[in-house]
């Protein structure tokens, strides 16, 4: 009981200062996605050319010479390679969120997690402006842009929270062992191919999926998928029970950082 109260107490002064801080987390957001574009002539249009171009060249492998049978096989692959680079790239940048601005510490009175939160919701900004070349590339292959779509919101949160909880233990993790950034490449590269992003489910033996279905990112990913390619929203009670785990990988994720938080400036 006093495990569970301590939990809920957690997860309640973290949404109490998440919005006591959003004008810093929106100008934080804001700074990142400035930063990352002010010496690109192309801007905020690579957010869209560059998952647009690592489709292209899977797609023509995987779809004209390994010849997988899955209908308009760009859009099938665009729609699962978004949610996996927002994660992935989340993951691997929250690394040294802790490190890069440990200088602030001491400047600015803001929680330590709020700049993993600035960074998962600066690559949540590109996630969505690259929504814009899938939708296009929809209508290019003669495909009608489903109502489904509109649920986009909703349906990615469960997505969100496996992220920041992934997130919170990786850039605690990185503040005590160096070690951390080239197991997590190696874990990320292995987790990508255990992840529903260049297969269906339905290409694997049942027998393995019931193993993969142990991944968190495998519902996630399938869920987001199927609401811009199949036009089918997750049904309700799968979607309830990921997001309850989700949410609980979120609060074990917080809550791990916030236990080591007070030691970071001795590891820095």
């Amino acid at each position: 009981m006093n495990d569970v109260a301590l939990r809920s107490g957690l997860i309640s002064d973290f949404f109490g200062e998440l919005y006591n801080y959003r004008e810093y987390l929106l100008q934080s957001v804001m700074r990142d996605l400035r930063n990352k574009y002010k010496r690109s002539i192309l801007g905020y249009l690579w957010t869209m050319f560059h998952p647009l171009a690592m489709m292209g060249v899977l797609s023509i492998v995987f779809s004209h010479m390994m010849r997988v049978p899955i209908h308009d096989y760009a859009i099938f692959l665009f729609a699962g390679l978004l949610p996996w680079n927002f994660f992935n790239s989340t993951a691997l940048m929250s690394l040294h969120s802790i490190r890069s601005n440990a200088r602030l510490f001491g400047q600015i009175p803001v929680p330590k997690y709020i700049f993993v939160l600035s960074i998962t919701f600066s690559n949540w900004a590109n996630y969505v402006f690259a929504l814009v070349p899938l939708l296009v590339l929809c209508l290019l292959f003669g495909r009608s842009i489903p109502l489904t779509v509109l649920a986009y919101p909703i349906v990615v949160l469960p997505l969100i929270f496996v992220t920041l909880g992934v997130s919170f233990v990786l850039a605690a993790c990185n503040v005590f062992f160096d070690d951390t950034l080239h197991l997590s490449e190696v874990g990320l590269s292995m987790l990508y191919f255990l992840t529903p992003v260049l297969y269906a489910r339905d290409m694997l033996p049942p027998n393995l999926v019931h193993f993969l279905v142990l991944n968190p990112l495998f519902n996630q990913i399938e869920f987001l998928r199927n609401i811009f390619y199949d036009g089918v929203l997750p049904n309700p009670e799968t979607f309830a029970i990921n997001f309850v785990l989700s949410f609980m990988i979120f609060a074990a994720g917080l809550a791990f950082f916030r236990r080591f938080e007070d030691r970071f400036l001795y590891f820095i």
